[in-house]
């Protein structure tokens, strides 16, 4: 624009005429400014020679050196780079369809042209450059030989195999593992047989070298029988060596191969789909689609080009891309070939959605940082914000120690008494205080560095102060945290039985199931009743298992779960039991607690006792509890059964003495939602020898005994504890 003003300021005072020539010249100048900046592709034609080769003809307006040219082989395409060539073609697209040739693209970029050849497989070529014309030629596809015949990879074998000692297989067997995989095994004449393993079109392939093969085993063994991933195995000679080609069910599974003592064994493992897909990403991340790739000195930036044409990905190259590379890569997923050309030049990528930036790797990292930083700086400057969280179920100061964190957690074991955790009956109220243990912990909060939250504890809120997308964080947080916890309603029956109870219970329900305890003393598990209990063994155990359960273990030992339909049976033999004067239901105590949350039932008496005084102390008065006590930890299972950490202590006072009797049993039960657990194995006893007699006459002698009887009494009491669980529903709950 500059030149043209300078000719303006020249020009201004000459004649009309020079007027006229200078506008000329300006409507030329455009036009002889294009034909300067260079050669221009001006016409292509296509032709059918002689031999069905098909020949592409490019003209030129000017003269042209040889393009760089380079092909793919999946897929088949041939590309021709002219530098500093222009398009002067009406269009971009020609279709051809002749002989290999489906489409031509002359395509213009970056101060140069390219020419893309579209074939339907790959052919050899020639490429000729006379004056202003360049020749393309493309041989037909009769005419390709790149991949070797059978009959050549034969002779290729049979010239391996001269250099290998011979070898046979004397034996074909396959079997079936315990978990459904299938094994072929094949027994070898050598111990050390050359075998190449590998895994074409779904099928697995074993190809033996210099070997020979059993008349017998040369043929196809249908296994599906079996029920394993293999469907069939077919053993045949092939050439001076054998191939065994064994097709499976389909293409979920897994297989390996070692050899042992002359036996090679290849097993097959049955996967999931799922698995199998797990198991392809281990083994090799790429899930690109396949090409072929054959360059000689070519520019890495060409290569990324020719990447971004076969994904349709945008591809950006930093300004430091550079140099070339040479690679022939067959058949490997695009994702791959990508990875080995940035790592052979250090490069790496950052992918955002369908773009790609390749940059040095130092540059990446860079880049990274820098972006780091910013968000950094972007936390510190972005505003804060108000929010004020209604808390529903949950305390407000536990989700605020949440959101800040906390350098206190509490262990597992910690309890402490509250109402609504603890309850009494049958006497005057008690609490429990259990020590608790305190483990110190760092824990990192939701809410940034710049954040702060309050609680308001007469509304259960929290006011949390941060930026927005922390704010968003918090909510997401408290939506998960903020429900109501699931709880149990306990029932409890202390009873005081002869006995024989425990027994006739034992004969009358029967037994279904085992139940796993653990406590302070021997115990012994069942599930009587049956009903839809999971892991009921049928009607054949509705026997006396109870009872003999009791006569097999020692004195002290019983522990069974009655099925939920047990229930009401069980409360009509409870009042039997009370009607014939042969025990008592000493409480019947119920109460309501969370998920994982402790309950404690306790009844019982303050034990005034004298602590024995020593030479300088004298005596003193102590009081000590004396008490049935049962404490009970449910947890509610995925599946709807509570798993109950239970403790059961009875005291018992002994007459006549400060001393008393301390009974206790530990144990840990899972027990279906409903069922009742029955623990047993607390004996009190009781022996009297009484004396009646007639006053006077039973004392004369002689006849004195006639007025006289002795009576001996032993009795024995076991305590029964039953606990039935019931997980309170969640619309009831709500209600």
């Amino acid at each position: 624009m500059s030149i043209q003003n300078n000719k303006f300021s020249r020009l201004h005072s000459k004649p009309q005429s020079a007027w006229l020539i200078l506008g000329a010249w300006l409507l030329m100048l455009p036009v002889s400014l294009v034909w300067a900046s260079g050669t221009a592709i001006t016409g292509i034609n296509f032709s059918s020679l002689t031999g069905d080769k098909v020949q592409i003809h490019l003209t030129m307006d000017g003269p042209v050196t040889a393009p760089k040219v380079f092909q793919t082989d999946n897929p088949a395409r041939i590309a021709l780079d002219f530098s500093g060539v222009n398009s002067a073609l009406a269009k971009k697209r020609f279709t051809v369809n002749q002989g290999a040739v489906n489409t031509v693209y002359v395509v213009q970029a970056g101060g140069r042209t390219r020419v893309i050849v579209n074939l339907s497989e790959t052919v050899p070529y020639e490429t000729k450059v006379v004056d202003n014309n360049v020749y393309i030629v493309l041989k037909p596809v009769s005419l390709v030989g790149t991949i070797k015949t059978p009959e050549q990879k034969d002779k290729v074998d049979i010239s391996i195999a001269k250099f290998l000692p011979e070898q046979t297989i004397k034996n074909i067997d396959f079997r079936r593992g315990p978990k459904g995989e299938g094994r072929l095994m094949l027994e070898l004449s050598a111990p050390n047989t050359v075998v190449d393993v590998k895994q074409e079109g779904g099928k697995v392939v074993l190809n033996f070298l210099n070997t020979r093969l059993l008349n017998n085993l040369e043929r196809s063994f249908d296994v599906t029988d079996f029920a394993t991933p293999v469907r069939k195995v077919d053993a045949r000679s092939k050439g001076a060596g054998v191939k065994i080609v064994i097709t499976t069910v389909d293409g979920n599974y897994d297989y390996s191969s070692y050899q042992s003592d002359g036996l090679l064994i290849v097993d097959f493992i049955p996967l999931s789909a799922m698995e199998k897909e797990a198991l392809l990403k281990k083994k090799f991340p790429y899930i690109g689609k396949k090409l072929t790739l054959n360059f000689q000195d070519i520019e890495v930036r060409s290569v990324l080009q020719i990447l971004a044409d076969f994904t349709d990905l945008n591809i950006i190259a930093a300004d430091t891309v550079g140099g070339n590379v040479t690679l022939r890569l067959n058949d490997v997923p695009w994702d791959q070939a990508l990875d080995l050309i940035l790592k052979s030049k250090g490069l790496a990528k950052r992918q955002t959605g369908n773009v790609v930036l390749v940059a040095p790797t130092a540059e990446i990292i860079k880049i990274e940082e820098d972006e780091l930083a910013a968000k950094k700086v972007q936390k510190l400057l972005e505003p804060l914000r108000t929010e004020y969280i209604q808390i529903n179920y949950a305390k407000a100061e536990d989700i605020q120690a949440i959101l800040v964190g906390s350098n206190v957690v509490q262990s597992a074991t910690e309890s402490s008494s509250s109402s609504g955790k603890s309850n009494s009956f049958g006497g005057s109220n008690s609490s429990s205080n259990n020590s608790s243990s305190r483990i110190k912990t760092e824990t990192k909060g939701v809410l940034s560095e710049r954040g702060s939250s309050t609680v308001d504890a007469r509304t259960n809120t929290i006011i949390v102060k941060d930026t927005s997308r922390q704010l968003k964080e918090v909510r997401e947080m408290i939506k998960i945290l903020d429900i109501p916890i699931r709880q149990v309603m306990i029932e409890a029956r202390v009873v005081i039985a002869d006995n024989n109870f425990a027994q006739e219970i034992g004969v009358k329900f029967g037994v279904a199931k085992p139940v796993s305890t653990s406590s302070s003393g021997q115990t012994f598990g069942a599930n009587l009743g049956g009903g839809n209990a999971a892991g009921a063994i049928g009607s054949s155990a509705l026997l006396d298992l109870g009872a003999n359960a009791i006569n097999k273990h020692p004195v002290g030992a019983l522990g069974m779960t009655l099925a939920r339909g047990a229930n009401y049976v069980l409360n009509l033999e409870l009042s039997a039991l009370e009607n014939e004067k042969r025990g008592e239901v000493l409480a019947n105590p119920r109460i309501l607690t969370t998920d994982r949350t402790l309950a404690v039932i306790k009844q019982g008496i303050k034990k005034q006792i004298t602590v024995p005084g020593s030479a300088n102390n004298p005596p003193t008065q102590k009081f000590i509890d004396v008490v049935l006590e049962l404490n009970v930890t449910p947890q509610i299972t995925p599946n709807g059964a509570v798993i109950m950490d239970l403790r059961i202590k009875k005291d018992n006072e002994i007459a006549g003495s400060q001393d008393f009797a301390k009974r206790e049993v530990k144990t840990t039960v899972q027990v279906e939602d409903g069922e009742t657990i029955v623990l047993g194995g607390v004996y009190e006893g009781t022996s009297a020898n009484n004396e009646y007699k007639v006053p006077f006459l039973s004392d004369l002698p002689g006849i004195g005994f006639l007025f006289r009887k002795k009576s001996e009494s032993d009795t024995k009491q076991e305590l029964l504890i039953f606990v039935t669980p019931k997980i309170v529903k969640d619309s009831l709950s709500v209600r």
